[in-house]
């Protein structure tokens, strides 16, 4: 979402810049790109899951990408973006793109703010789709959105604005996030333990050593995996919103870093368990590029190489953590997106470069350690402390608040757990319509398939 390095500052009275037709041509095709992210993590996510609850959680990609976008064309950019805000939290001067009259994106120069804007709004999407992912399998999809919602505006948000915003507190202070560390995958991941412990266990855990437990699919997780991956070149690429000698850089170490962390995910799978996995070099690839989104623009790519490589070696060794915190988080967010962002914002300290940030003619930063600016690191950890404090604690008081709104309550009974998320709160099963029902369409929770009981339908699942 950001501009990095830039101090956003909008006045009607400026010179409206002359659009620049090939860094707007290139923001538009990575804003296509970005969206494909998308449909990537519900099929990411629906492919370590039971046969019975993968729709669920492919709407549930859906419905996040319609709910969030509409909360950032309402309140969400104006808060995360508004140049007018405090060093804490923007304000409502853009709201609904209120005030939008053509101009161009203020700090760039080149390219329309709409279009910023709708670029943009693919940040918060992809991190909600991460964290709501955490309660797949026993989670209500309806509360889930609602508390997504609530969540981007008084998590993601202000978390955004203190990064990225010229005004906010953690980018005056010097902490460096390029494309999303912080924001996205430590806020995401952290939220995902929050929401986790909330909202309890599955009734049937795999932690319990229950033998039936088996993913839907690692072949979607592979296809999804693809998609983000995909995808992610225009994520960070598309954050320098300009097309130089950066981007370049920015796209190499992006690929670096993930086939450096896919490929030590898969020495380590191989050492530990005597095989290989198409889940563990998914996996692999995804902290591969959780580790460099806040550092792509600012290292080497040899830095980019090392951070891919022991950020995946941290998260493999402790793909589990979250079994020793007695915590079921479905699909390992908080392994992958906190601890793995975690890591990359803590190697950012060290490996950052002045030269790499340079090259777009434009940006300075002091660098990290091995430009001997010892500070940084500091810098570093004070972002991941107060990004991953206020993630989990409003992250939990959130849930707390909807979870006693009536008709909101956030996880299904035991009965609809063992039924699928599938058959209790949408009306398809398995990609396939059942027959028709004698009696009318069901609402949520109620079966289509006549009287039968949860736990019967869930043997037809």
């Amino acid at each position: 979402m950001p501009l990095q390095g830039i101090i956003i500052s909008r006045s009607l009275e400026e010179d409206i810049a002359t659009i620049n037709y090939v860094d707007t041509c290139f923001i538009l095709l990575c804003t296509f790109g970005v969206f494909i992210i998308t449909p990537g993590i519900g099929m990411f996510y629906g492919g370590m899951l039971r046969r019975k609850n993968i729709l669920a959680i492919l709407f549930q990609s859906y419905a996040i990408t319609a709910v969030i976008s509409i909360q950032w064309y309402l309140i969400g950019y104006s808060l995360a973006v508004s140049p007018t805000g405090g060093s804490f939290y923007g304000n409502f001067r853009l709201g609904a793109l209120q005030n939008f009259d053509g101009q161009m994106l203020a700090g760039s120069g080149t390219i329309p703010e709409i279009l910023y804007f709708i670029f943009s709004a693919f940040f918060p999407v992809c991190t909600v789709q991460i964290f709501v992912g955490a309660i797949a399998e026993r989670g209500r999809l309806l509360p889930s959105l609602v508390v997504g919602f609530i969540w981007t505006t008084v998590v993601y948000c202000p978390i955004a604005y203190w990064v990225w915003s010229g005004n906010g507190w953690l980018n005056k202070l010097g902490s460096l996030d390029f494309a999303g560390g912080g924001p996205v995958h430590i806020a995401s991941g952290i939220a995902s333990l929050s929401y986790s412990l909330f909202i309890g266990k599955r009734s049937n855990s795999p932690k319990k050593g229950n033998a039936k437990y088996r993913p839907q699919n690692p072949s979607t997780v592979f296809i999804g995996a693809t998609l983000i991956w995909f995808g992610w070149f225009a994520f960070n690429s598309g954050t320098g919103l300009a097309v130089n000698l950066r981007t370049a850089y920015i796209v190499a170490n992006t690929h670096i870093a993930a086939c450096s962390a896919c490929a030590t995910w898969i020495a380590l799978d191989r050492i530990f368990t005597g095989r290989f996995s198409i889940t563990g070099a998914c996996e692999g690839a995804i902290a591969g590029l959780v580790a460099i989104t806040p550092s792509c623009a600012y290292v080497a790519p040899w830095a980019a190489f090392v951070s891919g490589a022991i950020t995946a070696a941290v998260c493999r060794l402790s793909h589990k953590v979250t079994h020793y915190l007695n915590v079921d988080d479905t699909i390992e967010a908080f392994n992958l997106h906190a601890i793995g962002g975690i890591v990359g914002g803590i190697l950012l300290g060290f490996f950052a470069s002045p030269r790499v940030a340079a090259l777009d003619g434009a940006t300075e930063i002091d660098g990290g350690w091995v430009a001997h600016h010892w500070i940084q690191l500091g810098h570093q950890l004070a972002d991941i402390c107060a990004i991953s404090l206020w993630s989990f604690v409003l992250t939990y008081i959130i849930c707390f608040c909807v979870n006693y709104i009536p008709g909101l309550h956030l996880r299904l009974t035991p009965e609809e757990e063992l039924a699928g998320c599938d058959m209790m709160e949408i009306y398809e099963v398995g990609g396939a319509y059942d027959e028709e029902p004698e009696t009318s369409a069901p609402i949520f929770g109620q079966s289509f398939a006549g009287n039968a009981s949860p736990a019967d339908l869930s043997e037809k699942v």
